[in-house]
């Protein structure tokens, strides 16, 4: 199985990072953890998409750097299925959440015909994989974390939980969002610091951690992997085109 990180910043796009967005690849199969605007890479490199007929993307939640890349997914030519939370974590259909972005006047065309399905607390057969879902009630709305096989982890827009280190109990890879270092003079308290991803990854058991949505204000990252450097040993900050 390899994980290529489309999108490792959080917030807007940069110069340097897409937002949220991850191709998980076994085979012919494949899941899109997040559509932020790091999916458009699919068309810029259709050779990510070799030998798939069916994409399947999971939203861990419905903020805009999560979603927006949703209207493009007519341009891959490819048989698309949109799994979210919004039946389990906030009493909506997804379909109805997600209408407005997919319809005009918003979108310039109808692409609601792409399906969408109801992600489900707990393990799921999804596109070929096992995956697993788990809650994250204490971001700004309501977010998932993500467990694939027992490859990896997907754990953003929360703070430590300690549901997140039963999720990635074992993994060996945990993608975790590391917003600011725990030193910084503010830091948000309903996203995570780099030392809450690495307590995460230290507590799972996890064999390495890379750090994902990246604040897109910080000009560097220095203080971001000195502060999981020093509670947990196998640290990467998570670039765009990394390739796990």
């Amino acid at each position: 199985m390899t994980a290529i990180v489309l999108g490792s910043g959080g917030g807007i796009p940069s110069a340097r990072r897409e937002t949220a967005c991850v191709l998980v690849r076994d085979g012919g199969h494949a899941l899109v953890l997040d559509a932020g605007s790091g999916i458009r890479k699919l068309r810029d490199e259709p050779e990510l998409l070799d030998g798939v007929k069916r994409l399947d993307v999971l939203l861990t939640h419905f903020h805009y750097d999560h979603v927006c890349g949703l209207p493009l997914l007519p341009w891959f030519s490819i048989e698309s299925t949109i799994w979210a939370p919004g039946a389990w974590l906030y009493g909506r259909a997804s379909s109805a959440i997600l209408a407005p972005l997919r319809q005009p006047p918003i979108s310039p065309n109808d692409v609601s015909i792409t399906p969408v399905l109801e992600l489900q607390e707990g393990v799921q057969a999804i596109g070929g994989f096992a995956v697993r879902a788990s809650a994250q009630p204490r971001h700004w709305a309501p977010s998932v974390g993500l467990r694939v096989e027992d490859e990896l982890a997907y754990v953003t827009d929360t703070p430590y939980e300690p549901s997140s280190v039963d999720l990635a109990r074992g993994v060996r890879d945990l993608l975790h969002e590391a917003w600011s270092s725990s030193t910084a003079p503010v830091y948000r308290e309903h996203d995570a610091t780099a030392a809450d991803a690495a307590r995460v990854a230290t507590e799972a058991g996890a064999s390495r951690l890379t750090l994902i949505h990246l604040n897109p204000d910080l000009a560097e990252h220095t203080a971001l992997k000195a502060d999981a450097s020093a509670v947990f040993a196998d640290v990467v900050v998570g670039e765009d085109g990394l390739s796990l």
